[in-house]
């Protein structure tokens, strides 16, 4: 299930950012950690507002949620553990971006669900349209019969 724990791990952190950190030193792994846990209620509430907590994660999902899971501990959380952002500005344009992406999450329109196409998918539906009573009657009819 996608919306439980952190997804990405200390090591991650420290690869993506470049950090250069002592991954052995209890007291920065245990920063890291809290940060990315922290950050990761984040991911799980965008995730919960668009159904996607009980779905199988895609390969690309995971990779996505990861950056993001990173990312949000670096700025939003200010984990100081080999923090690559260094600058205000560095800091609000990964915090609007963030936000951005959580909003894409939030209305579907990013999905990390394995086999999902997200709300900007073209699809096709069909409706039954009547034009006299004694059809609609039937087509009501024909739509209760084939419910279970």
């Amino acid at each position: 299930m996608p919306c439980n724990g952190r997804y990405a791990s200390a090591a991650e952190y420290n690869n993506l950012l470049c950090a250069g950190l002592d991954l052995t030193d209890p007291a920065t792994l245990a920063a890291i950690e809290g940060a990315l846990d922290m950050a990761a209620s984040d991911i799980h509430m965008a995730l919960a507002a668009s159904n996607q907590c009980t779905c199988t994660m895609s390969a690309h999902g995971l990779i996505y949620v990861k950056k993001l899971n990173i990312i949000d501990a670096a700025v939003l959380q200010h984990c100081p553990c080999g923090n690559a952002v260094r600058t205000q500005e560095e800091r609000d344009a990964l915090r609007s971006w963030l936000e951005g992406q959580y909003e894409l999450i939030r209305q579907s329109q990013t999905v990390v669900c394995e086999g999902a196409t997200g709300a900007d998918y073209p699809a096709f539906g069909i409706a039954q349209y009547s034009f006299t009573e004694a059809n609609l009657v039937q087509i009501i009819f024909n739509r209760w019969s084939a419910l279970p």
